[in-house]
């Protein structure tokens, strides 16, 4: 089986990480898409980790090539440090809430932090990596939580009616 795996934290999904989903939806026969976080996140206050899981799981929810899973960082141990025995943690956490053994199936990675690539493959070094060109779509999650509102053509419909209806 082929299986692309794309994560992050969501807050909120955006343009950038759809078009990680997209291409991962076209050239793999499964999808994993790992939601990050923790329930007092920097999304807390904006869009909280349990509703960014519900929406991820609720828009790809007609999809069964999709398996969304949460990874919730405290609860695994994470402490922001992005070295091989987090990402180790990490993987393990991904791979048995999605259900997959990844040293049996094929798997490409899709991302836009070279560096993360970079680790990861010290784990999975048989596994295939894409780096998304950030350049193309100029937006980040920073950016749009500072001001959703001018940046509402990047924030997918979904999430932007959740927090249109926070009263952003």
């Amino acid at each position: 089986m082929q299986i692309g795996i794309v994560f992050g934290c969501f807050i909120p999904l955006h343009q950038g990480h759809l078009s990680l989903i997209n291409r991962a939806i076209k050239e793999n026969s499964t999808v994993i898409i790992g939601v990050c976080g923790f329930d007092d996140d920097r999304g807390k206050d904006f869009l909280p980790f349990r509703t960014r899981i519900e929406l991820m799981k609720t828009k790809y929810k007609d999809n069964p090539n999709i398996i969304v899973v949460p990874i919730d960082d405290k609860k695994i141990g994470l402490s922001g440090k992005f070295d091989i025995p987090a990402w180790r943690a990490w993987c393990k956490e991904l791979f048995t809430n999605a259900n997959i053994n990844p040293n049996e199936n094929t798997c490409c990675w899709y991302t836009g932090e070279e560096h993360y690539a970079s680790k990861l493959s010290e784990l999975y070094p048989y596994h295939y990596f894409i780096i998304a060109d950030r350049s193309k779509i100029n937006i980040s999650g920073t950016k749009i939580r500072k001001d959703p509102n001018k940046y509402k053509k990047y924030i997918d419909a979904d999430f932007y009616k959740y927090l249109k209806g926070k009263k952003l």
